[in-house]
């Protein structure tokens, strides 16, 4: 979805700190982007104080910035990175070399090539960091390839299981297909398709003309919730919202309601029934890139992705929201794709190195993450996984978005490599 990887909501934001001069800003990439502090006027002074300390060559006080900085973005890697290599400036390798051993910890890969993390490559305890990074990075589990089409350009976001077939919505093309030979087409939308959902024989679909989306031209940003006839493909109805909001993912309640993540604002609005009005059900000062949403009616909780918050519950009723409590320490970010089961959380992990399918196991009052699971990781067949669907005891997902190969302004990068699209699967019991 928008901007996944660790940084705000557009695909790939510049650097914050690109006016600083000097050698430190080669590797200094605090991304934050406009909308992201928007909302956090806290973190923008954190980001200008830690600027204004390396301007000055104080690393000290920069990584004491940056310390706070973490707290308000507990998974952002990028500030991580950014936290280790003030260590070095400073003379504090060990600290560092600390640093670097939590996110081993955690299980995933950080970049510490050039030349601001050299101190750290003659540390005592290096060796043993790079081997920790090196198991890391390891393929875990074994892929099984439900189903695969030859094309590459449709830049599949969401799925859908309908009866013993999908449905795959396109957000290069707006289009949502039945993956076949040749394939069917259900409906064009006025937008790039990026989750679907379905009751009684409709189908609900976010929809937003921007990022990737190949036919945009000058229409100002807007983001959709769209109600299409399955049986016709008729649009049935369009409630959108238009500037500042991007929405990357839609859940359906039983008794109609539909909730859907805004990534850009950040917040959750919601559509009651009978309504033809988004309203704001949570904009928790917490939040900084909402992605995946998953309903349990049974607890009365809608947990939400944040890429760099991490999990939040919030009450589909109330908006009330709360953190999803993590004395294990897992890495709880840089999930794009959220899904119950079984009353634990099922999520693609896509903003993290390795990028990998992860179960959360939750307490039975799902306010605690007890203990983080991963089911497969960094397999070869993968061209960034987004999102998928619980089906009995397995979860299918899209395994070859290709969103790697598009630039910032949406456009497929020279030389860039596009995989068929094949969806996989993975057992849950």
């Amino acid at each position: 979805m928008v901007q996944r990887h660790n940084t705000g909501p557009a695909r790939s934001s510049p650097s914050f700190l690109g006016a600083w001069t000097g050698p430190v800003a080669t590797f200094l990439l605090l991304v934050a982007t406009p909308a992201a502090l928007a909302g956090t006027a806290a973190y923008g002074d954190l980001m200008a104080e830690a600027r204004a300390a390396m301007t000055r060559g104080d690393a000290v006080a920069a990584g004491a910035a940056l310390d706070a900085a973490q707290q308000l973005r507990p998974y952002s890697l990028h500030l991580t990175r950014n936290r280790i290599a003030t260590r070095l400036m400073a003379g504090r390798a060990d600290e560092a070399l600390a640093l670097a051993s939590e996110v081993a910890a955690r299980g995933l890969v950080i970049d510490l090539s050039g030349e601001p993390f050299a101190p750290l490559r003659t540390h005592p305890g290096y060796p043993a960091l790079v081997e920790r990074f090196t198991a890391n990075a390891a393929v875990r589990g074994a892929g099984r390839i439900a189903f695969e089409s030859p094309d590459r350009e449709w830049l599949p976001e969401a799925l859908l299981r309908d009866g013993a077939g999908w449905l795959v919505g396109s957000v290069r093309t707006g289009a949502i297909l039945r993956p076949g030979d040749p394939p069917a087409t259900v409906a064009v939308l006025d937008g790039g398709v990026f989750d679907l959902e379905q009751r009684a024989g409709v189908l609900v679909a976010a929809v937003n003309n921007q990022l990737a989306y190949g036919d945009s031209g000058e229409e100002p940003p807007r983001a959709s919730l769209v109600e299409i006839d399955l049986a016709s493909g008729e649009v049935r109805r369009t409630v959108s919202l238009e500037g500042e909001a991007l929405f990357g993912d839609v859940e359906v309640a039983g008794d109609g309601s539909l909730y859907a993540s805004d990534s850009i604002t950040p917040r959750i609005v919601s559509l009651r029934p009978g309504s033809d009005r988004l309203t704001e059900l949570a904009a928790d000062p917490r939040f900084v890139n909402l992605q995946g949403l998953a309903l349990d009616g049974r607890r009365g909780r809608l947990f939400v992705a944040d890429y760099l918050a991490g999990l939040f519950t919030v009450d589909p009723r109330s908006g009330e929201t709360e953190a999803l409590a993590n004395p294990s320490g897992a890495h709880l970010g840089g999930i794009d794709g959220l899904y119950l089961y079984r009353g634990d959380l099922i999520g693609i992990q896509n903003g993290v190195s390795p990028q990998r399918i992860v179960r959360i196991r939750l307490d039975a009052q799902g306010r605690t993450a007890l203990a983080l699971e991963v089911l497969q990781q960094a397999l070869p067949e993968w061209n960034e996984p987004t999102h998928g669907a619980v089906v009995g005891n397995e979860f299918f997902y899209i395994a070859t978005s290709n969103w790697p190969a598009y630039g910032d302004d949406g456009q497929l990068l020279d030389e860039a490599r596009l995989a068929p699209l094949r969806i996989m699967s993975v057992a849950l019991d």
